[in-house]
C-alpha cells in the first residue's frame, strides 16, 4: 500500500507524520509493523517516532505516537509541536489554543503565529509525577543519583559535572534497563552551565540510542534541577540539547509546611519544521 506521509523534527528529533485526520490509512493491527519498517534509517524513511493524526471523540484532535521500533508512547514533547503545527498549517484545526488527546491525558499546545506563519508552539506539558529524588542507584561498582520524574512517559535523570564525558550509550542502556524501571525508562544526563541554564544528552527507551532531543525529558529535567535545587522555579530555564534549544516554565503552586515545591504545570516552549512530503509504499 501506498501512504502519504511529511517528515518533520523539533529540535532535531525527527518523526514522520502519518495524516488520519479524515480516513484511517493504516489499521491498528498494523501500526506497529508499519512503524517499525518505515522508521528505519537505512531501508526506511529513518524517524524517531511515527506520529498518525486522528479525530478524537472528546477533543480537537488525537495524537497517537510509536516509537521507532514500533512500540506505543505515552506522550512525546517535541513530537507534540510538529504535531500541533500540521494541523494547524493544513487547516485541520484553525486554533492557536488545541486541544489534544493523548494516551498520557489532555495536552493543550499553543500556535504563536508571525505574518500568519507558525513559529513556534508552546505546549502545557500538564502536572508532572516525582517518584523520587537523588535516589542513590549502583552501576558496575559506581554510585550515581537518580531522579525519577514521569511526565505521562518515565524519566531518569542524572547530573554530571561534565556530560560529554558520559557514556550515553552503555549507561544509558544500564539505567533503562534498571530494575528501578520495570517497564523501562528514559534517560537523561544533565549538566548546569549557568543560571537556569543547562546541557542536556538523552538516551531514548524505544530508539535505544541517543537522540538529537527529547521535549518530555528536558521537561522532566527541568523539575529534576528544581527539586534537586540546582534552578530557581521562579524563572525560565534553557536547556540545550544537541538539536537546539527548548525554554521550560514551571507553574508553582505553593511550597508546602516542608518547603517542598508543589509543581502543577509544565509549559515547553521550541521550533517545529517541515523537512519533506512524499509517499511510501510499505507490504505488510
Amino acid at each position: 500500500m501506498k501512504i502519504p506521509f511529511t517528515k518533520m523534527h523539533g529540535t532535531g528529533n525527527d518523526f514522520i507524520v502519518i495524516d488520519e485526520f479524515q480516513k484511517i490509512l493504516v489499521p491498528e493491527r498494523d501500526k506497529p509493523k508499519f512503524v517499525a519498517k518505515i522508521s528505519q534509517r537505512h531501508f526506511g524513511i529513518g524517524s524517531d517516532g511515527v506520529i498518525f493524526i486522528q479525530k478524537s471523540d472528546k477533543y480537537d484532535a488525537k495524537f497517537s505516537f510509536y516509537n521507532p521500533d514500533g512500540t506505543r508512547a505515552e506522550m512525546c514533547g517535541n513530537g507534540m509541536r510538529c504535531f500541533a503545527k500540521y494541523l494547524y498549517k493544513k487547516g485541520l484545526i484553525r486554533k492557536e489554543k488545541i486541544q489534544v488527546e493523548t494516551t498520557a491525558g489532555l495536552v493543550v499546545p499553543e500556535i504563536f503565529l508571525e505574518e500568519g506563519r507558525v513559529t513556534k508552539v508552546r505546549v502545557d506539558m500538564g502536572m508532572p509525577r516525582v517518584e523520587f529524588i537523588a535516589k542513590e542507584v549502583e552501576i558496575d561498582g559506581y554510585s550515581y543519583k537518580i531522579t525519577s520524574v514521569n511526565m505521562g512517559n518515565p524519566h531518569a535523570i542524572l547530573f554530571f559535572d561534565n556530560i560529554d564525558e558520559v557514556d550515553v550509550l552503555g549507561m544509558g542502556k544500564k539505567v533503562r534497563h534498571h530494575k528501578l524501571f520495570p517497564r523501562g525508562t528514559n534517560v537523561h544526563f544533565v549538566q548546569k552551565t549557568g543560571e537556569n541554564e543547562f546541557k542536556i544528552r538523552t538516551y531514548e527507551r524505544g530508539v535505544e540510542g541517543e537522540t538529537l532531543a527529547c521535549g518530555t525529558g528536558i521537561c522532566a529535567s527541568a523539575v529534576a534541577t528544581v527539586v534537586n535545587n540546582y534552578a530557581n522555579e521562579k524563572k525560565p530555564l534553557t536547556f540545550h540539547a544537541k538539536g537546539g534549544d527548548l525554554i521550560i516554565e514551571l507553574e508553582i503552586v505553593n511550597k508546602n509546611i516542608n518547603k517542598n515545591i508543589k509543581i502543577e504545570r509544565v509549559f515547553m516552549t521550541g521550533p517545529a519544521e517541515e523537512v519533506f512530503t512524499g509517499e511510501v509504499s510499505v507490504e505488510l
